[in-house]
C-alpha cells in the first residue's frame, strides 16, 4: 500500500503519529471528516496567507509614503541647500565687491591722510616762519618808534631855533630899518649945512664918514644862520615823515603777518582736524576689512 499522507489541521500541534492510512481503505464518513479537516486547513491558511500578505501591502504602502516623504524632505532640503548655496554664493560676491569698494575707499583715504599730513607740516611750517617775521617786525617797528621820538625831539629843537632866528631877524631888521633912516637923516642935514666942501673953507673938521654897515653883516650873517636852522628844520621834518611812513608800513606789514599766522593757524588746526578724522576712518575701514576677509575665508 502507499504511504498514507499526514491529515490535521496546521494549528501548531505536533502531527499524528499514528501510522497512515490509505484512502481506498477509509469509510466515507472518514473521507468526509478528511477532507472537512483539509478544506478547513485551506482556509485557514488562505486566511493566514492573506493576513501576512494584507500586512505586507501595508508594510509596503507604508514602506512607499514614508520613501515618498522622505525624498520630498530630501527633494526640500536640497532645494533649501541650493537656495543657501545661491544666497552665500551672491552674499559672497557682494561682499566681494564691497570688499573691493572699501579697498579702494582705504587707498583714497590713505591718500588724503598723506595729503594732509604734509599739508599739516606745511602750515607749521609757515606758522613758524610768519612767527619768525612777526618777531623781526616787532623788533624793527620798536627801532622806528625810538627813531621817531629822536626825529620828533630834533623837531621840536629845530622849530625852537628857528622861531628864535625868527625873532632875531625881525628884531635885526628893525635895527637895519632905524639906523638907514637915522643915516638918511644925517646925510639929509649935513646936506642942508653945506657939506664938507663948506666945512673946509671955515677951517673947521671934515664931516664924519657914515657908520659902518654893521647892521648889514649881522644880517646877513643871521639870515645865512637862519637858512641853515630852516634847512636843518627840513631835514629833520622829511626824516621824521620817513620815520613815520616806515612806522606805519611797518605797522601794516606787523598786521598783516598777525592775519596771516592767524589764518595759518586756523588752516593748521583744519589740517590737523581732517587729518585725524581721516585716520579714524582709515582705522575704522581697516577693521571692517579684516572682519569680511575672516567671514569670506570661513
Amino acid at each position: 500500500m502507499s504511504p498514507a499522507k499526514r491529515t490535521g489541521k496546521s494549528s501548531g500541534k505536533a502531527p499524528s503519529t499514528t501510522p497512515p492510512v490509505s484512502p481506498s481503505s477509509m469509510s466515507p464518513t472518514d473521507l468526509r471528516v478528511l477532507a472537512q479537516a483539509l478544506s478547513d486547513q485551506v482556509q485557514t491558511l488562505t486566511a493566514e496567507l492573506q493576513t501576512a500578505q494584507d500586512a505586507q501591502d501595508q508594510a509596503a504602502s507604508l514602506h512607499t509614503t514614508q520613501l515618498q516623504t522622505l525624498r520630498a524632505q530630501i527633494r526640500d532640503q536640497a532645494m533649501e541647500i541650493q537656495g543657501w548655496e545661491h544666497r552665500a554664493a551672491s552674499r559672497s560676491q557682494d561682499l566681494r565687491l564691497l570688499l573691493a569698494d572699501q579697498a579702494v575707499e582705504i587707498r583714497d583715504l590713505t591718500g588724503r591722510l598723506d595729503r594732509a599730513s604734509r599739508q599739516r607740516d606745511v602750515m607749521r611750517d609757515d606758522n613758524d616762519h610768519l612767527l619768525r617775521e612777526m618777531a623781526l617786525a616787532g623788533s624793527e617797528i620798536h627801532q622806528l618808534q625810538s627813531q621817531i621820538h629822536d626825529l620828533e625831539r630834533d623837531l621840536e629843537d629845530s622849530q625852537a631855533a628857528g622861531a628864535a632866528a625868527d625873532v632875531s631877524l625881525d628884531r635885526l631888521r628893525d635895527e637895519l630899518r632905524l639906523t638907514q633912516e637915522e643915516v638918511v637923516t644925517n646925510d639929509y642935514v649935513g646936506s642942508a649945512h653945506g657939506g664938507s666942501a663948506l666945512g673946509s673953507a671955515r677951517g673947521g673938521s671934515p664931516a664924519p664918514n657914515p657908520p659902518p654897515s654893521s647892521p648889514d653883516v649881522a644880517l646877513a650873517q643871521l639870515s645865512e644862520e637862519l637858512q641853515d636852522t630852516k634847512e636843518s628844520l627840513e631835514r629833520a621834518s622829511a626824516g621824521r615823515d620817513y620815520a613815520l611812513e616806515e612806522f606805519v608800513r611797518m605797522t601794516r606789514l606787523r598786521d598783516e603777518v598777525q592775519a596771516k599766522l592767524a589764518d595759518s593757524e586756523l588752516q593748521r588746526d583744519k589740517a590737523t582736524t581732517e587729518w585725524a578724522d581721516a585716520k579714524r576712518t582709515q582705522t575704522e575701514l581697516e577693521y571692517k576689512l579684516r572682519r569680511m576677509s575672516t567671514w569670506i575665508l570661513f
